[in-house]
Order: C-alpha cells, then sequence, then structure tokens
C-alpha cells in the first residue's frame, strides 16, 4: 500500500527534475562567444610603417615642392597579386596627379593622353617599399605599400611630357592644314591645266 509520503516524496523528485531540465536548456540558449574574429575585421602587424598612413595627399600645401603620396594595395590573396595592385595604383596616383594639375591650367590634354611610364615610376619615384602580412578576419593575407616622391625635377619631366603633346599636336595640326593646301595647289594646276588645254583645242578648231 503507497503512502502519502511516498507520493510526496515521488512528486519532489519530479519537481526536481523538471527544474534541472529547464537550467541546462536555459544554459544551451545561452549565446556563444565567437572565435573567429569578423571578416571585414583588418589586424596589421606591429612592424607595419607609419608613413603609410601618415602619406599626404598630392595637393596638400606645404612649405615644399616635394609631393609625397602614399600608395598600399590593400589585403590580397597572393603576395604578386598585392605589388600588382601596388603598380597599377601608384601609376594611377601619379596620373591624377597630373591630371589635377592641368585642370588648373585649363588644359584640353589629360593624363591619358600623355605616355607614363610604368617603370620610371617604380624606378624614380618609390623612394619607400613594404610588403608584408594583413589579417582578415581568421585569414592571413598579404600587403604592398609603397611612397611616392616627386620633387621639382620629376615634376618637371612630367610637364615636359604635357608639352611634348601638346606641340606634337599642334604639329600634326600643321602637318595637315599643309596637306590640305598641297591638294588644293594641284587640284588647282590640274584644273587651270584642263582649262588651257581645252581653250588651245577650241582656238584650233
Amino acid at each position: 500500500m503507497i503512502t502519502v509520503s511516498a507520493v510526496l516524496l515521488a512528486s519532489l523528485n519530479v519537481c526536481s527534475a523538471t527544474a534541472d531540465d529547464s537550467d541546462e536548456k536555459e544554459q544551451t540558449n545561452e549565446p556563444v562567444a565567437l572565435s573567429v574574429a569578423p571578416l571585414d575585421h583588418v589586424e596589421y602587424p606591429l612592424d607595419r610603417p607609419q608613413w603609410i598612413e601618415e602619406g599626404r595627399t598630392p595637393l596638400d600645401s606645404d612649405d615644399s615642392d616635394e609631393v609625397v603620396i602614399a600608395i598600399t594595395s590593400g589585403p590580397a590573396p597572393t603576395p604578386e597579386a598585392a605589388v600588382e595592385m601596388m603598380e597599377v595604383m601608384a601609376l594611377g596616383a601619379v596620373e591624377n596627379y597630373v591630371d589635377q594639375r592641368l585642370q588648373e591650367t585649363n588644359s584640353d590634354v589629360s593624363s591619358s593622353d600623355v605616355a607614363i611610364d610604368l617603370d620610371w615610376v617604380l624606378n624614380e619615384l618609390v623612394s619607400r617599399r613594404y610588403d608584408g602580412t594583413v589579417k582578415t578576419g581568421d585569414m592571413v593575407q598579404y600587403e604592398s605599400a609603397c611612397l611616392l616622391r616627386m620633387d621639382g625635377s620629376h615634376q618637371e619631366m612630367l610637364n615636359r611630357l604635357v608639352q611634348n603633346h601638346e606641340l606634337q599636336g599642334r604639329l600634326a595640326a600643321v602637318g595637315v592644314l599643309g596637306v590640305l593646301c598641297l591638294v588644293g595647289l594641284l587640284s588647282g594646276s590640274i584644273f587651270f591645266g584642263w582649262l588651257s588645254s581645252r581653250q588651245q583645242r577650241f582656238a584650233a578648231g
């Protein structure tokens, strides 16, 4: 025969087990801390040069005529891709500098008309180089950076490239005008020769 105390004891055991299950469920529903950094989080090494962030824009005013531009590739999957991106961006920075200077002179020429050599940019303008790694999330990627310095002689070289292009354009225009004049003279000579021979045949007849 089941006694009242036995029933009460069984009920207490059931309630205790239910409470334990609820505690376990609450614990399992707690948010788990992320062990991987977000993909948009970029972590740079401690030995990354400070000049990468301190590079001045081309049109910043300064007591010196020297122009300093810092170029960085940003995270890339391979070292080769980082270097290629950096070189393309370095050439683009020089072309952008030329375009902005040409806008000040209201010139019709643009940097796309002027042949700026990539080797000249890399050999003459690059004063510092850096190649390293960065972490994006839990991935290790690569970065390539350079510091461009354009002093007065380099800026004069770019000005000469622009002037040479403008001179070639003027010479081409003069050449076209000369050809048109020559064609006009030849056409006139042929026409007058034909007219003269026609008059001679008419007089003889």
